[in-house]
C-alpha cells in the first residue's frame, strides 16, 4: 500500500514549495480532521519513510517506532529508527505545548529550538539538525509538514535544505496500525506481542 502512494507524494511535494511563505492559518485552518499532536502521538505510533535526494535517488529507507506521553505541558516522544542496512538510532523529543497551537521542542541532535504551529489538519515544524547520510553527518534545515488524513494516518513531507539549497525530501507515513512496519522491526524493539505493546493493530484515531 505504501509504494502505491510514492508517485502521488512526489507530485504533492511540489505543492509544498509555497507553504513556507503561506500563512498556515489561511490555508489549513478549516481542514479536517483536526490534528493535535499531543493527542495523536500518545501511546505507540508507527512510521515508515524514505529520504530521496534532489535527483530522485533514494538515499535511505527506515521504519520508526514512537512512544509518546504527556507530562504537564510537555509532549515526550521517544523515537527508535531502524534503517534498511539494519542500523538503529534513537531520538528523544521534548515538545512544549504553548498557547494558540504553538509548540517548541528540543532533541539531542537538534540545533537550538524547534518551532511548530498547528492549524486544522496540519502541523508545520521547522528546525536544524545533524542528519546522518551514508556515513556522514550533515547539518541541515527541515521544513516539516504533517497532514492528518481521514483514515487516521499522517502524511509527513519535509523539505531538507542546506545553505538555502534543497538537498532532498523526507517522506513519512505515521499510523496507529502496527502492520505499517515489518515484523522484524517489531521484534527488534520487542513489540511483536500486541498485548505487551498496548496496540492490537486495529486502533484508529478518529477524533483529534
Amino acid at each position: 500500500m505504501i509504494r502505491k502512494h510514492w508517485l502521488w507524494v512526489l507530485l504533492f511535494t511540489f505543492s509544498l514549495q509555497g507553504c513556507a511563505t503561506m500563512k498556515l492559518q489561511d490555508k489549513y485552518s478549516e481542514e479536517l480532521p483536526v490534528l493535535t499532536i499531543e493527542q495523536y502521538f500518545q501511546g505507540v505510533t508507527y512510521a515508515k519513510g524514505e529520504f530521496v535526494d534532489l535527483f530522485g535517488k533514494v538515499r535511505n529507507r527506515f521504519e520508526v517506532i514512537m512512544r509518546g506521553r504527556v507530562e504537564g505541558n510537555v509532549l515526550i516522544l521517544d523515537e527508535d529508527f531502524i534503517y534498511e542496512d539494519g542500523s538503529t538510532s534513537n531520538r528523544l523529543w521534548k515538545i512544549k505545548i504553548l498557547a494558540d497551537g504553538h509548540y517548541e521542542g528540543e532533541a539531542g541532535d537538534v540545533i537550538g529550538i524547534a518551532t511548530g504551529r498547528s492549524k486544522g489538519n496540519t502541523f508545520n515544524w521547522t528546525y536544524e539538525m545533524d542528519l546522518p547520510i551514508k556515513g556522514r553527518s550533515w547539518r541541515v534545515k527541515f521544513d516539516d509538514w504533517l497532514f492528518l488524513q481521514k483514515n487516521g494516518q499522517i502524511l509527513n513531507i519535509a523539505d531538507v535544505s542546506k545553505w538555502g539549497f534543497t538537498l532532498g525530501t523526507l517522506t513519512f507515513y505515521f499510523s496507529k496500525d502496527r502492520s505499517l512496519i515489518s515484523d522484524e522491526s517489531l521484534k527488534k524493539f520487542r513489540l511483536d506481542d500486541p498485548i505487551a505493546s498496548g496496540n492490537t493493530g486495529n486502533e484508529h484515531h478518529e477524533k483529534h
